[in-house]
């Protein structure tokens, strides 16, 4: 039986804590998820484009291959979290936590790093960066870029 995504859009759920493990196999869009803990959560194949994770707790979150295109990760807690291949173009990241994630494979390009901890961060080199930004990003063997950097 094939089962259909619910699709939420101009949704708001901030500063809710949906914590789990159990996959989440949903399509969000321009959803407000400020303040949300989704700590350990799956995300899988998820469509979180254009989302507003501001404040978002997604440590050791399983974000592989999820759509995180045009979201707001501003003080956003990634550290641990798996996005092996998730899609992270046009993303808007200022003072956000990184650090020991898996990005293996992952896309974040046309992007701004601003004040970034990628510290501990796995398979950096492996991201496509294209059009990337960066400054004040700490990366994954501890060097820290203090200036405009293209990739």
């Amino acid at each position: 039986m094939l089962l259909e995504r619910e699709i939420l859009a101009v949704c708001y759920l901030s500063d809710v804590n949906i914590s789990v493990s159990e996959p989440i196999e949903d399509v969000f869009i321009n959803i407000d998820l400020s303040g949300i803990n989704l700590s350990g959560a799956n995300f899988t194949d998820t469509i979180l484009a254009g989302a507003d994770l501001t404040d978002a707790n997604l440590s050791n979150a399983n974000l592989t291959s999820a759509d995180l295109g045009q979201c707001k990760l501003i003080r956003a807690n990634l550290s641990g979290a798996n996005l092996t291949k998730a899609y992270l173009d046009v993303v808007e990241f200022m003072n956000t936590d990184m650090s020991g994630a898996e990005l293996r494979s992952a896309s974040i390009t046309q992007t701004w790093l601003g004040n970034t901890n990628m510290s501990g961060a796995k398979h950096v080199s492996n991201v496509d960066w294209t059009g990337t930004r960066v400054r004040g990003l700490v990366l994954e063997d501890g060097t820290v870029i203090d200036s405009d950097h293209d990739w």
